[in-house]
């Protein structure tokens, strides 16, 4: 067996190795795409010599100064401590979470069993799921194929999504499912399920608070909220809304929404952007005014930090967690998703002009100092 454990290990070291490799060319692949943005940014040699100053001492070695420019480019915040991308994705997140359990944790059908009995979080509804092939019914107890349609025969609206290997809002769709068919693409029941494959949750549809269907109705706007345990606490990093527009059902930024950071005070900064780098002052949809609007009010920021504290308390296995999150109707603290790989580390820094860890970067680039 020694041998046996030998060689596997090999393997995982190989195949973390090949993983990091694959997740570098594509994060340089992407901070490509952004050259128009970072080549807006110009740095003073001061500024230069303090970037190089601050890595050289807590990872080992500088940097490249390309994912400063980029996050600096959008709110024009100067910060010698923004923690790049291609850090978080190919050192820090793999040295926190661990990939294989990682990547177990993150099944989205198995939140009700890891958040279940938080006090004031809602997680929505699940009317079916499929685990590798293996129907399930809300309650859990296993379903054949025809059961599993029927199930949903006059659901009505709800959500259908993958539940592994997903990032983006890709896998995502809302259905109408009268009759046996849903209303919006016209296909059965089946025809749907079907192009979920394996791994998918069937769930109630989210009605979101006021405060947020006020800056755009058309998507379910959710909060990304950041987690991370250091020192034996767990940490928030700075939090952004994600907005969608153009009626679409998404809010994520890769399908045209655009992201806002949050005061402490739980208003909207000034102005939200768009991926390719566009401001808006106002929602370009909505007309709603960014800069004083109270998303915070009543006590909901207080509740989403106690609640993504809780949540994290009980994975404390894992040592960074992207949360995304929404309120309802009634106020309480809709959990989305959370994401356990394949996590971001650019958009909460660039719509709030703050690095991710703040005081704490110093002590998270030499977790991973080379």
């Amino acid at each position: 067996m020694g041998t046996v454990h030998t060689i596997e290990n090999h393997l995982t070291a190989i195949s973390r190795t090949i993983r990091r490799v694959l997740v570098s060319y594509s994060e340089r692949q992407n901070i490509q795409k952004k050259r128009k943005l970072i080549d807006k940014v110009s740095l003073t040699e001061t500024q230069k010599q303090e970037i190089k100053e601050f890595f050289r001492k807590n990872y080992g070695k500088s940097l490249s100064t390309a994912w400063h420019r980029l996050y600096q480019s959008y709110t024009g915040i100067y910060c010698k401590d923004y923690f790049p991308e291609i850090l978080f994705s190919t050192r820090l997140e793999p040295k926190l979470n661990p990939y294989r359990e990682a990547e177990i944790l993150g099944d989205k059908s198995f939140l009700p069993l890891l958040f279940s009995g938080i006090e004031g979080l809602h997680i929505p509804q699940t009317y079916l799921s499929c685990v590798k092939g293996i129907y399930r019914n809300g309650n859990n107890a296993l379903l054949s194929p025809a059961e599993a349609y029927m199930s949903l025969f006059d659901r009505g609206k709800c959500v259908v999504k993958k539940t592994i290997d997903t990032s983006s809002g890709r896998d995502v769709q809302i259905c109408n499912f009268v009759g046996g068919q849903d209303i919006g693409s016209s296909l059965a029941v089946r025809e749907v399920l079907e192009k979920f494959g394996n791994n998918f949750v069937v769930q109630e549809l989210i009605h979101q608070a006021d405060v947020l269907a006020t800056l755009n109705p058309s998507s379910v706007n959710t909060f990304r909220v950041i987690t991370y345990i250091l020192d034996d606490r767990i940490h928030i990093c700075p939090i952004a809304l994600r907005l969608g527009r153009s009626s679409s059902d998404r809010d994520n930024i890769h399908y045209g929404g655009v992201c806002i950071g949050i005061n402490a005070d739980g208003t909207l900064k000034k102005e939200a952007f768009s991926e390719q780098g566009e401001h808006f002052v106002f929602h370009p949809d909505t007309k709603v005014k960014f800069s004083g609007y109270n998303i915070g009010g009543g006590g909901n920021l207080t509740r989403i930090k106690e609640t993504v504290l809780k949540m994290h308390a009980n994975l404390p296995y894992l040592g960074i967690l992207s949360w995304d999150l929404s309120l309802d109707t009634e106020g309480a603290v809709v959990l989305i998703e959370v994401n356990t790989t394949g996590q971001s580390a650019w958009f909460c820094q660039m719509v709030n002009g703050e690095s991710l860890f703040g005081e704490n970067t110093g002590k998270m680039l030499q977790l991973i100092r080379k």
